[in-house]
């Protein structure tokens, strides 16, 4: 097994990403969903990522990423198309022993994304470990039809039932 899996509590936590593009949006929808704060770092900011920012209540930082911009966050996604930049990211991360993710470089991760299946509060995570994504996303899309969104609301219901007693 070469990742355990592993579910985060990101609520209220501080979580960065690098970049803000269309892959560091789909990020950012996933870590917002989670309940994290999220700060972006990208010289150029993308219409996704702009139009999230009043609805998540991002952090905008347009400027080039430093070193010292990982500091003080829990968890760390660098989603940008220039390699220089993702591997400084890492390293960074990695010294500063933060999860740090870059989209697309498993070697560089300490963690990885799954095919989420999201009947929240019931959650069900699809991995291949990097090897084989796509596959992950099918099993995902298989499984997903067995679990209806009811499912999440019988899970809330027995929560609820329970708390009562």
């Amino acid at each position: 097994m070469e990742y355990f899996p592993i579910f985060v509590k990101l609520k209220g936590q501080s979580c960065l990403v690098v970049g803000a593009g269309e892959v560091a949006a789909r990020k950012i929808d996933l870590l917002s969903r989670a309940g994290a704060k999220v700060t972006v770092i990208a010289c150029d900011i993308g219409s996704s990522v702009r139009t999230m920012e009043h609805d998540l209540s991002l952090i905008l930082r347009q400027k080039n990423f430093e070193a010292d911009d990982v500091s003080g966050f829990t968890l760390v996604v660098s989603a940008t198309d220039d390699i220089e930049t993702n591997q400084l990211v890492a390293r960074i991360a990695t010294e500063q022993k933060i999860p740090v993710n870059v989209v697309d470089n498993p070697q560089l991760c300490s963690f990885i994304f799954p095919a989420i299946i999201d009947r929240s509060p019931l959650i069900a995570a699809v991995s291949s470990g990097g090897a084989a994504p796509v596959l992950a996303r099918l099993l995902r899309a298989k499984i997903e039809t067995l679990i209806p969104s009811s499912y999440g609301r019988l899970a809330l219901c027995l929560l609820y039932t329970s708390d009562a007693a």
